[in-house]
């Protein structure tokens, strides 16, 4: 089971989804209802929920031991983390292929010159 955190600061930028420690920012939460500052799950089974105000900061109470499978939007923290880690994957083949591609040119020029 995956250990999940999110953060809601209300302000996109610094919104942030981690599954098992691999973090990623500027993530649109807009799924979360507005008083959900934080949710930490150790497992994807239950989870602890901050409520406040995302946009100040503060907190107004805790709800421990939630099933996730109770709140509605739980499916949308997968598919969100999800979409970002394979958009970074995307970028790394992406500079992989463009670097290799440019290695392969010099190459080939070294070799024409020569």
């Amino acid at each position: 089971m995956a250990k999940w955190t999110i953060i809601n600061e209300g302000s996109g930028e610094a919104d942030q989804i981690g599954k098992d420690g691999l973090f990623y920012n500027s993530l649109d939460l807009s799924f979360l209802p507005s008083d959900i500052c934080a949710v930490q799950s150790p497992d994807g089974v239950t989870c602890e929920i901050e409520y406040g105000n995302p946009a100040t900061g503060v907190r107004t109470r805790n709800e421990e031991n939630v099933a996730t499978n109770s709140l509605s939007w739980w499916s949308n923290v997968d598919t969100t983390w999800q979409a970002a880690y394979d958009a970074e994957q995307a970028a790394i083949a992406a500079a992989a292929a463009a670097a290799a591609a440019a290695a392969a040119e010099a190459e080939a020029e070294a070799e024409g010159s020569g």
